[in-house]
């Protein structure tokens, strides 16, 4: 995982806050990044690292927000890139968690 996203992942637990994790799984056919990258969404909309730009990345922030502003469970999500206007033409599922520092042991 990449340090600066693993920092930020603590930071979000020491300073009681949330945030959500987006991971790229997999992805098939011509893609920008590939599975492993990772993107942190802050409730703010802020994000921190990238699963690959354009229309996945959008529609995966946008998904992440939701995701925080319903408190909901973790899920995969398949987004073809290909009927998007991008030129990779690829696909790619991401894995969407909340991280919540907010939650008391």
């Amino acid at each position: 995982m990449n340090r600066e996203i693993l920092k930020a992942i603590i930071d979000v637990y020491r300073d009681r806050s949330e945030a959500v994790l987006v991971t790229l799984c997999q992805t098939s056919g011509s893609t920008p990044r590939k599975a492993g990258a990772k993107m942190l969404v802050y409730s703010n909309t802020q994000i921190l690292g990238t699963v690959g730009g354009g229309i996945l990345e959008l529609k995966a922030i946008q998904k992440a927000l939701e995701l925080l502003k319903t408190k909901g469970s973790p899920f995969l999500w398949e987004c073809e890139v290909a009927g998007e206007g991008m030129i990779c033409g690829g696909s790619g599922t991401v894995y969407i968690e909340i991280i919540d520092g907010t939650a008391t042991d």
